[in-house]
């Protein structure tokens, strides 16, 4: 059986451009991940593009006798199948990336006889079930499959990033590495910015000896000897080809006075600003905020670019346009568009926006669907990346996941809302299996973090001293710290939800929760447990934009 390794680069990096061509002991990236993989064992290929750009790419692969295969600039899975076009349907095709270096013919070997034990579709290595770092990364498919997935893959994140229709159409297993030490889940060895070149540059000289040759396992102990990492660091998972921590840091607090039960000031700037750090000290990968969240995107755009661009993914919110009336003509409504854009561009001290939201799911289509069309536009033309929705209910996150267009949808969910588990919103997901779902309001505004049923809004029908009753037997029950961690596990426990926005305003807040996100979620079983025991709230209690304001 041929088995042969396709390793994806092209030195149109937007992070960290010409980065496949980073020397590392004297080899460029792209040479060193291809001749770690061969080793004298496996055929191995690179897939780069028709784009000049990768011409010295393709010398250099040519100078060390690596065969190359240049396709599509975009479409990555098209790529594939014109580098396995002369391999049989019953080859097998290992997926690599050039800026990952830690794989080698050992990893290989070992996914590979995995596959082939366990008689499946798809697998892949370096998912957070692995134990291994991030960047530590193979997948292994049949080329008949490949082949299969370039005839039905249709999106633009399923032509991207090769297997996403194969996963979803026959599922895919995951390797657990025998004798991987507990902390290295939390390592990375990627690389896509200058500071992670340096780290995966020092692995590698701190073993010394030829780096083709060097064990992947004695990378990763000289990579964790480097890597400084807290004692709570959250889990991250990877989530449309990226790392994404489960805990997001919702930053409302840090730029105004925000919760219905905080009763606190607002951090001071240099208190938020340690807030941001240390939330990226306990493995953070994406912060929340929004254009009216006060001064929490400057506050945040200060860290950034005290060294922290590279290690945060902002998403943030449009400006939710409230003085714009229905009947603004369209050079209006497309410069208040502009403005908030960009202002919040400056503000982030960014040139472009990673995520934006709109904050009002009404902007889809008001104002004749200026709004949304303005901002498609500044995404095609590079000054967004993704584009989303907060949304409020079922019924606006509905008309947001038929939009093609929309990538994120952000909602309100806790213990005590159900809307989201009917069936028709979790089919609806699921045949949407790109967006990203970020749960916001885990605790009710800061509800079900305090034991006093006083400071609940008054809804007819609800008895906040018999749900926090309820709610404190279910914890003691169920073995959980109290009603916090209970509620936290609970929303951790709904598979269909990728992060969960959680605000602090005091750094041994963000700690707790660092420390909550660390222990298991509850089970499928244990939900469902929840879901008999307490009845779920009306829409008036569970969705805060109803609450009105405080008496």
């Amino acid at each position: 059986m041929r088995i042969v390794a396709v390793i994806q680069a092209r030195m149109g990096s937007s992070r960290l451009p010409g980065k496949v061509l980073l020397p590392i002991c004297g080899i460029p990236l792209a040479i060193l991940a291809a001749k770690r993989a061969q080793r004298n064992t496996y055929e191995v290929r690179i897939a780069t593009t028709v784009d000049p750009l990768d011409d010295i790419l393709v010398e250099m692969a040519k100078e060390a006798d690596i065969p190359v295969v240049r396709g599509p600039v975009e479409d990555v899975l098209g790529r594939f199948v014109e580098a396995t076009a002369d391999l049989p349907d019953e080859a097998l095709v290992v997926r690599l990336t050039a800026d990952n270096v830690f794989p080698d013919a050992d990893l290989i070997g070992m996914i590979v006889d995995e596959f082939l034990r366990k008689g499946t579709t798809s697998l892949v290595a370096a998912t957070p079930e692995s134990g291994l770092p991030y960047g530590l990364a193979a997948e292994v498919f049949r080329c008949g499959v490949l082949r299969e997935a370039a005839q039905n893959a249709v999106t633009q994140y399923q032509r991207e990033h090769v297997t996403p229709w194969i996963k979803s159409r026959y599922g895919h297993e995951s390797i657990r590495v025998p004798d991987v030490p507990e902390g290295w889940a939390a390592l990375r060895c990627t690389i896509d910015t200058l500071e992670d070149y340096v780290r995966v540059w020092r692995a590698f000289t701190r073993c010394g000896g030829d780096p083709v040759l060097i064990p992947w396992r004695a990378l990763c102990e000289a990579l964790a000897e480097i890597t400084h990492v807290p004692v709570f660091r959250v889990p991250i998972r990877e989530v449309m080809g990226a790392p994404h921590s489960v805990l997001v840091l919702g930053t409302a607090q840090l730029g105004l006075e925000y919760g219905w039960a905080n009763t606190t000031r607002c951090p001071s700037e240099d208190e938020a600003a340690l807030i941001v750090k240390k939330a990226i000290d306990h493995g953070v990968t994406h912060v929340d905020t929004a254009r009216a969240y006060g001064e929490s995107e400057r506050r945040i755009g200060f860290v950034l670019e005290s060294g922290y661009r590279n290690a945060l993914t902002v998403v943030t919110k449009l400006d939710p346009l409230e003085s714009l009336p229905p009947e603004a003509s369209e050079h209006c409504v497309r410069t208040a568009v502009d403005a908030s854009v960009f202002r919040s561009c400056r503000e982030l001290r960014v040139p472009r926006l990673g995520v934006l939201l709109i904050h009002r799911a009404a902007h889809l289509d008001s104002h004749g669907g200026v709004i949304w069309k303005r901002l498609c536009e500044l995404r095609n033309q590079g000054v967004i990346g993704a584009l989303g929705v907060s949304v409020q209910s079922v019924d606006e996150a509905m008309r947001a996941l038929v939009n093609p267009d929309v990538q994120y949808i952000q909602l309100p969910f806790n213990i005590l809302d159900r809307r989201w588990l009917d069936p028709t919103f979790q089919e609806a997901l699921r045949v949407r299996s790109d967006v990203v779902v970020h749960a916001r309001s885990p605790l009710l505004q800061g509800l079900l973090a305090i034991d006093d049923p006083t400071m609940w809004p008054k809804v007819p029908g609800v008895d906040p001293r018999l749900i926090l009753s309820k709610l404190r037997a279910l914890a003691e029950r169920l073995g959980r710290r109290d009603t916090v961690d209970l509620s936290l596990a609970y929303v951790r426990g709904q598979e269909w939800i990728h992060g969960v926005v959680l605000g602090v305003e005091k750094l041994e807040q963000l700690t707790d929760a660092a420390k909550l996100m660390c222990t298991p979620p509850l089970t499928l079983a244990e939900c469902h447990l929840v879901e008999r025991e307490i009845e779920g709230g009306p829409e008036a209690l569970v969705n805060p934009a109803l609450w009105g304001s405080k008496q």
